[in-house]
């Protein structure tokens, strides 16, 4: 039996064992490859084949997955890094000329949900909750939006006009302590001072494009879809309790309605297909805020396929053209993610204890 070809990129992520483990599991009829610039390459322990490519924003990076994809006979790509989406979508027809089907949404629908400014003006236009926001342009545009968002008496929240994940998010807030921070607090935190900012963007030469935007006090949500064509087919949302190194550690799957409506309406106003990832944090109301869209597998997807919601096995299913049934969800499903290790010897092959 011909096996078809599975290459899934981003195979040195945090979430990566356990998501090569599971695309194992989808059947003898599949074999699984992958491609990482780490050169550690530990990622490859869990799935058939692995290759070493360029980084994601490298000029040779296209080249290098076309190379792969031509020499494997690749049938199904699965993008997973972020900094790659555009470069793939915008070669997506040089992917399929060669046979491999990509799970990826539109160049269009891409570029339009990584602007963060033009995601929440499209959706305020559509009657979807956003923060409230302000584009600045300049270090005075951004102390003066600092403050008209309700600085010192309410915290704010910055980001770039165009990040992914956590990159670039900051949390300025009066109650912040800087002695704490450098003596308790663990690297990496997002809550910043308001003046420390302020001296690092006024050496800015060429001023970033950032939004300021409102702080949203309640709980995150992450949003795993299945969608075809601007329809979404599978919505599930789950909580993020527990978040370290931008990734969740601990989650729920939860029936959350009025999440559902509006990642509905979202996938709808930006034409999302195949997997989506869509992300949301409730204001000081209870109102759920629409915060991001990933329009990708995310990093604790799996805990909706553990849900019995087989994401990534259905969208193969649309890409291949076979039919499916409607999944029931086992709403309350946990996660907990932990750490984990592998070895390498002098040789450079892997072994665990």
């Amino acid at each position: 039996m011909n096996k078809k070809i599975i290459l899934v990129t981003s195979a040195s992520g945090v979430g990566f064992p356990s998501f090569g483990r599971y695309l194992k599991g989808l059947g003898k009829e599949f074999r699984i490859i992958g491609t990482s610039s780490e050169k550690d390459g530990s990622g490859f322990t869990s799935i058939d084949k692995g290759y070493f490519v360029s980084q994601p924003d490298d000029k040779n990076y296209v080249s290098d997955l076309l190379a792969v994809c031509k020499k494997e006979k690749v049938k199904i790509l699965i993008p997973c890094d972020p900094r790659e989406l555009i470069a793939i979508a915008s070669n997506k027809e040089k992917f399929e000329k060669i046979g491999a089907l990509t799970l990826l949404s539109s160049l269009k629908s891409i570029q339009i949900t990584d602007d963060k400014e033009k995601f929440f003006i499209f959706c305020k236009e559509k009657g979807v909750p956003v923060p409230n926001f302000i584009k600045i342009k300049s270090y005075n545009d951004f102390r003066r939006a600092v403050l008209k968002l309700g600085y010192p008496q309410k915290a704010v929240c910055f980001k770039p006009k165009i990040s992914s994940g956590t990159r670039g998010f900051r949390v300025l807030s009066s109650k912040y302590n800087r002695l704490r921070n450098l003596l308790k607090d663990h690297p990496g935190t997002v809550v910043a001072d308001f003046s420390e900012v302020c001296s690092i963007l006024k050496t800015a030469k060429i001023f970033p494009e950032i939004l300021v935007m409102e702080f949203l006090p309640g709980k995150e949500y992450s949003v795993d879809i299945l969608a075809s064509n601007g329809k979404a087919q599978i919505i599930i949302p789950r909580t993020r309790d527990k978040i370290l190194l931008g990734a969740s550690f601990l989650g729920q799957a939860v029936k959350e309605k009025e999440i559902i409506k509006c990642s509905e309406k979202i996938v709808e106003i930006f034409n999302l297909d195949t997997i989506v990832g869509i992300q949301f944090r409730k204001d000081e109301r209870g109102i759920p805020r629409a915060i991001e869209v990933n329009p990708r597998i995310q990093g604790a997807a799996l805990l909706s396929v553990a849900a019995g919601a087989d994401l990534v096995g259905l969208a193969i299913k649309n890409a291949l053209e076979q039919s499916w049934k409607n999944p029931k969800i086992k709403w309350g499903t946990k996660l907990v993610r932990y750490f984990d290790e592998i070895y390498q010897d002098e040789n450079g092959k892997f072994f665990k204890i």
